[in-house]
């Protein structure tokens, strides 16, 4: 198919216009093909490969689709890729926590004074650290975690609605997924131990907001 593609382009260019226009490839039946049009068939066939491989990619819209896009991921060992197709739910109380800690840890820089603010930094965790929402996934879903992941996904074999989330069995093992506002599937991951902590960090940064002012009107009156 890559081959008679590449065929396709004669008309495009002719033999012998140029060293920018792969000059040889193109020729008619019978005809020598040079060593430069031979590079050249090859680094088409060589784009043409790439631009399968992006439209063929994994659709996380569907459940095949979602599953094959982690197992892809969790293969690469990319936590970060694999944060995409993790439920919407977990991803958003994420994007809360890393939002809540970084503005808390921002605060303590410059607002506590120097003696506290060792302490009320570690109290924020690591969140407060991490560059993304998808850098704490991976922080947290270590090898353990993966390898689990990895052991239940494989060929989806049948499926189950349960609460607005789907058990889906494959054959190796069970996985629960859900369907996000944005129409992708996503593994369902610490749902509610991560909305626990969501409130947490919110709550903590309202805590840090009023010390910071307490700790302003203190100076002024220095």
């Amino acid at each position: 198919m890559v081959r008679s593609l590449l065929h396709g382009v004669e008309d495009f260019h002719r033999p012998g216009d140029g060293a920018g226009h792969c000059g040889g490839v193109i020729r008619p039946s019978g005809a020598r093909i040079t060593r430069r049009g031979r590079l050249c068939e090859r680094a088409f066939a060589f784009i043409f490969a790439l631009w399968l491989g992006a439209c063929y990619s994994p659709d996380p819209r569907t459940l095949k689709g979602a599953i094959a896009f982690a197992t892809e991921a969790l293969a690469a060992g990319d936590g970060e890729r694999l944060f995409l197709v993790i439920d919407e739910r977990s991803r958003h109380a994420l994007h809360s926590i890393v939002h809540d800690r970084r503005a808390a840890a921002s605060l303590v820089q410059a607002s506590y004074p120097p003696r506290h603010r060792p302490a009320a930094l570690r109290a924020l965790g690591t969140a407060a650290g991490v560059s993304s929402p998808a850098a704490l996934f991976a922080l947290r879903c270590e090898r353990t975690c993966r390898a689990a992941m990895t052991r239940a996904l494989g060929a989806p074999i049948s499926q189950q609605k349960q609460d607005g989330e789907v058990l889906v069995t494959t054959a190796r093992g069970q996985v629960r997924l859900r369907k996000g506002s944005d129409t992708w599937y996503g593994l369902v991951w610490r749902t509610e131990a991560l909305a626990r902590e969501r409130t947490r960090a919110n709550a903590d940064l309202a805590r840090v907001r009023a010390n910071a002012a307490l700790y302003a009107r203190q100076k002024k009156l220095r």
